[in-house]
Order: C-alpha cells, then sequence, then structure tokens
C-alpha cells in the first residue's frame, strides 16, 4: 500500500467511525463497514482494533444484516431482530467506544469527548 492509500483508507476509516458513533448507520452494518476498512489498512490495523470483527463473529450467519433484511419475509425478519437486538447491546458502548479512540488518533482535528 503506498503513503496515499494509506491516507485515504486511514480517512474512509474515520468517516466510517463517526458514522457509527453518530447511529448513522445501524452497528451490525457499522462495524462490519469498519472491519472492512481495516483489512484493507492490513494487518497491523486489525490487530490494533480487534473488537469489530469480534462483534462480527458473534452474530450468528443466519441473521440477516443490511440489505439482505429486505429480501427474508417480515415476520421471520424480525424474530431474528431481537437476538440481533439482544448481542448489539453486550457490544454497543465498546463499539462505540472504540470508535471514539479511532476518530481520536487517525483524525487529530476531530473534537470527540
Amino acid at each position: 500500500m503506498t503513503p496515499e492509500q494509506e491516507i485515504s483508507r486511514r480517512k474512509k476509516l474515520v468517516s466510517a467511525a463517526k458514522a457509527l458513533l453518530s447511529l448513522q448507520v445501524g452497528l451490525a452494518v457499522g462495524a462490519a463497514r469498519i472491519e472492512n476498512i481495516l483489512s484493507w489498512l492490513g494487518e497491523t490495523y486489525q490487530r490494533e482494533h480487534p473488537l469489530f470483527a469480534f462483534f462480527i463473529a458473534n452474530i450468528p450467519p443466519e441473521i440477516p444484516l443490511g440489505g439482505a433484511r429486505l429480501l427474508w419475509r417480515s415476520d421471520l425478519m424480525l424474530e431474528t431482530d431481537d437476538r440481533l437486538a439482544r448481542i448489539e447491546a453486550k457490544f454497543r458502548r465498546a463499539l462505540l467506544g472504540e470508535c471514539v479512540k479511532i476518530i481520536d488518533r487517525y483524525d487529530p482535528t476531530s473534537k470527540v469527548e
């Protein structure tokens, strides 16, 4: 990865962290986006921020996320939603805290407290 690519990817990481912290996106979708960007940045970044991968790994594969939810029958999707909400509740504070750390570390002009 070139230095320019790393800078660009860090900006995307900060943007994704801000979107999750402000709850513009749901926890699962936001965490998946952040984990994807971390993988683009490389193993060092993934090791520094393992919570997102751990959270995603704790969501059973039979629970639909993102746009996949629209493809499910509404009654079945809503049944899985209670399970997803419980998982998200366990991780919510830690995920939001990790977003603050990302913003503080990679965007020094931001004032997140």
